[in-house]
């Protein structure tokens, strides 16, 4: 998702010289199916051509060995240049800078409009990819990431309805949300920044710039932030899923200051004190009524506590572990779960590419489907993010481009936005 930016930046600079086409070896299962990946090229605003390698053929034919990996084709058919990992912008521009210039003292480059680019189905609705929604105070915010905004609305619950109040538009791309003291604030993944709303938006962490491997502790406006992606108000304080560099940070809203919470910054899944875990990819967070944190560690399908000086594994065994299985700790299998919440003396996980809600008890580790049709799969697409105050349980259902409401026997009901 951090080459995706450079990419179009490339496609801009050369656009009469250079034809892009990604090539989608997925991790995942769900990821491997064509039309998941048409919906993500929608949601994430891809524009070039797409080729689905389920099989890893192009991967093999080509040696490909990382995710990312950038590759440069001459006119001719040769590779010019192979860049693994997240290569910065200007030494691609640089490098292909210099294939154009060879190309056309060979007379090979054809100069014009890219002719691979496809004519692509964007869905337009009301909201678009939501990927999370909380209450606060009678209010409903939702994170309307496809539209590059966050709603404030008037709750009614009995009503199931939400009457927009403000629109805060603006965004790169709104994931996580909070309440905190009186403010909302917003995880702005894409923009590697946290900021809060109310009266003047003002950006309380992250510069815009996306840092490198090793986000630096001290003051919060000046570190470079790498995906903060989940979001909750703990003990006075902002814990913010760092998804860019496996890890979770904590943000002192009174004092301004970035410290690490937990993670080494290697991506794996592995228990002990705070700082020496390993996490990969958090992307959701959620206070226990007891104490403590659980979060959501999607590269690894993998349900995690932090509960003082240790981080420890409900669900979850390795980067390579997914599935849809039901069971206790070890036995049972998630798929890329984004999201999780605490109702009740259960959590409510958000098991985002097996399109369901799933049921694990913290205590005994057993994972089940939510009871009812929130735990049917196919009930929900890709579900993003999930909500509870301990009444209420929200789930952004960010495939069907809505929020629901997960009733006391598991049924859904959408929110109407009036």
């Amino acid at each position: 998702m951090h080459v995706l930016p450079r990419v179009r930046e490339l496609e801009e600079r050369f656009a009469d010289s250079l034809t892009v086409i990604g090539v989608h070896a997925g991790k995942f299962i769900t990821e491997r199916v064509t039309e998941r990946i048409a919906e993500a090229c929608d949601r994430l605003g891809v524009v070039h051509a797409v080729v689905n390698d389920r099989q890893f053929r192009v991967w093999r034919d080509y040696a490909v060995e990382a995710w990312p990996t950038v590759i440069a084709i001459d006119p001719e058919g040769y590779i010019a240049f192979i860049a693994p990992g997240e290569t910065p912008v200007e030494v691609l521009s640089a490098a292909v800078g210099d294939v154009v210039v060879r190309a056309e003292a060979r007379g090979t480059l054809v100069r014009g409009p890219d002719p691979t680019a496809p004519a692509l189905a964007r869905h337009e609705g009301a909201l678009r990819f939501p990927t999370r929604a909380i209450v606060d105070d009678g209010r409903l915010w939702v994170s309307d990431t496809g539209h590059g905004r966050v709603l404030e609305c008037a709750w009614d619950p009995i009503a199931k309805t939400a009457a927009l109040i403000a629109e805060h538009a603006g965004f790169a791309e709104p994931r996580g949300l909070a309440a905190l003291q009186g403010h909302v604030y917003v995880a702005d993944r894409a923009a590697h920044s946290v900021w809060r709303l109310g009266g003047d938006r003002v950006r309380v962490a992250g510069t815009g710039v996306i840092g490198d491997y090793a986000v630096r502790p001290g003051p919060a406006p000046q570190a470079e932030l790498r995906s903060p992606w989940g979001l909750v108000a703990y003990e006075r304080r902002l814990v913010i899923t760092m998804a860019g560099t496996h890890q979770l940070w904590s943000l002192d809203v009174g004092s301004g200051t970035l410290s690490l919470l937990a993670g080494t910054g290697r991506e794996d899944i592995g228990d002990g004190t705070r700082l020496r875990a390993a996490v990969a990819q958090p992307t959701g967070v959620a206070a226990l009524p007891n104490g403590g944190l659980v979060f959501a560690d999607c590269e690894t399908s993998a349900v995690r506590t932090l509960a003082g000086d240790s981080v420890g594994t409900v669900v979850g065994t390795g980067l390579f572990e997914f599935g849809d299985r039901d069971g206790k700790g070890d036995a049972a299998l998630l798929q890329h779960c984004e999201d999780v919440a605490a109702q009740r003396s259960v959590l409510a996980v958000a098991d985002t590419y097996n399109d369901r809600l799933k049921q694990v008890d913290p205590a005994t580790r057993a994972c089940a489907p939510w009871p009812g049709q929130a735990g049917e799969r196919g009930s929900l697409r890709e579900p993003a993010g999930v909500f509870s105050d301990g009444s209420t349980l929200l789930v952004a259902d960010t495939g069907h481009h809505r929020v629901v409401i997960v009733e006391q026997d598991g049924s859904l009901s959408e929110v109407r936005f009036t």
